[in-house]
């Protein structure tokens, strides 16, 4: 095992409150004090939505994201990622959907710039465990297998 020879020391920091929050992370190369990373965020918070805009990628990446609850049970939600690269000159955007069946089921769906469905269903078995399954299919190249998933997660 050896030493990092170029170690790193990062910090973070927030502050705000239940409406609204800003925060920023940093990360240093301590003998050179070069600064690798860097991101800056500010987030809005109302009981039926969020919003949130964070620079990040040491100034390269502008990501905003729009959280919307359509019912005050929170069974509903919509949201839309946007994520803008300005070295590249490229968007991306994700937009979703969840819905809660029951306090044991769950469904999400989401769709994105790259032309890819996702989705994935959630059941609770028993108290902090669930099984979920998971699907992926490429509209842009439906010729090609969809992906399928299937995951169980066990907690004492």
């Amino acid at each position: 095992m050896a030493l990092n020879e170029a170690p790193t020391v990062g910090v973070s920091t927030t502050i705000g409150t239940p409406t609204i929050a800003i925060g920023a992370k940093a990360a240093n190369e301590i003998f050179t004090s070069k600064l690798i990373s860097f991101a800056v965020g500010i987030n809005f918070n109302r009981p039926d939505s969020t919003a949130s805009l964070v620079l990040g990628g040491n100034g390269d990446t502008i990501r905003a994201l729009y959280r919307y609850r359509f019912d005050v049970l929170k069974k509903t939600a919509a949201a839309v990622e946007i994520t803008r690269r300005l070295s590249a000159n490229e968007t991306d955007f994700v937009v979703g959907g969840c819905y809660v069946f029951s306090d044991q089921t769950m469904v999400n769906v989401k769709f994105d710039s790259c032309g890819k469905l996702g989705a994935i269903l959630q059941r609770k078995i028993i108290p902090r465990s669930l099984v979920s399954l998971s699907s992926e299919l490429d509209m842009k190249a439906l010729h090609k297998t969809p992906k399928f998933g299937l995951s169980l997660v066990l907690k004492p």
